[in-house]
């Protein structure tokens, strides 16, 4: 009966990989309604409390539960196109920088510099059960990099998961989400983007295949994020596949965007 953020997060983007392969607007709404909820009773600002079990509890966050939080806003967004989603997720990333990353060693540490002071801080590497808090910063930070137009972030996710490339091929066990990490950061994201009133249909087809290095965004009508800036203008239905900020010449359908992709 005790309710945990990270955990929760976890649920969440698991509702939204089954909203995506099956097409069940349910698995959309439970995943909205969990965020809303996390929103509601976790979340002050930006800081993130661990648990709640009839109200909050006192604990902050540990950066499990920042890193699945903010990996389930970047998928809430690329669900529904919901630009506040992406802004939050940028929001956290922004307060974990400053709060649990060591500039000395490049990676984060376990738990914030506003928790409770220990003798040690320590930082969680290996992927488990789960896979470990700094591989899902690492893969924010490249997501998020991407889709907010931050270099400074993507070298930042390049440079912690090249530092480590050796343990990822040595213990692929241990190193899963890692090896994922940097499958990604080496064969590069596609930013597909999809504009006009049948954006989020036409992404909703193009989603039902496996897309594995396919970042979607879109939207309807002038956006604020930079790489929608200049593709929104208008009426027109168009999807455009970029790669590194260059974009393929637009198509109009789905499958002349997936031809596109490498």
């Amino acid at each position: 009966d005790k309710i945990l953020s990270g955990w929760n997060a976890m649920t969440i983007t698991g509702l939204l990989d089954a909203f995506h392969a099956f097409g069940e607007p349910r698995f959309l709404g439970m995943a909205v309604l969990n965020m809303q909820f996390l929103e509601q009773n976790l979340l002050e600002g930006n800081k993130l409390f661990r648990s709640f079990k009839g109200k909050r509890g006192t604990t902050e966050g540990f950066l499990e539960d920042y890193a699945y939080v903010i990996q389930a806003y970047i998928k809430l967004y690329q669900a529904n196109f919901t630009e506040r989603w992406i802004e939050r997720a940028g929001n956290l990333m922004e307060y974990v920088l400053e709060n649990f990353y060591d500039p000395n060693e490049s990676f984060f540490f376990y738990t914030s510099l506003q928790s409770e002071k220990l003798i040690a801080r320590k930082k969680e590497i290996f992927d488990n059960v789960i896979a470990s808090s700094n591989s899902v910063m690492v893969q924010n930070l490249f997501h998020l990099g991407i889709m907010l137009d931050r270099d400074d972030w993507k070298t930042k996710a390049t440079e912690m998961a090249e530092s480590i490339s050796h343990l990822i091929s040595e213990e692929p066990n241990y190193m899963s989400n890692w090896g994922i990490v940097l499958a990604e950061i080496k064969a590069g994201l596609a930013e597909v983007v999809f504009t006009g009133e049948s954006g989020l249909s036409r992404k909703h087809q193009f989603k039902k295949q496996y897309q594995p290095f396919a970042l979607v965004m879109g939207s309807d009508k002038p956006s604020r994020l930079p790489l929608l800036r200049d593709k929104t203008q208008g009426d027109s239905e168009l999807i455009y596949v970029c790669y590194n900020k260059t974009c393929k010449l637009p198509v109009k359908t789905v499958e002349e965007a997936s031809q596109q992709l490498k």
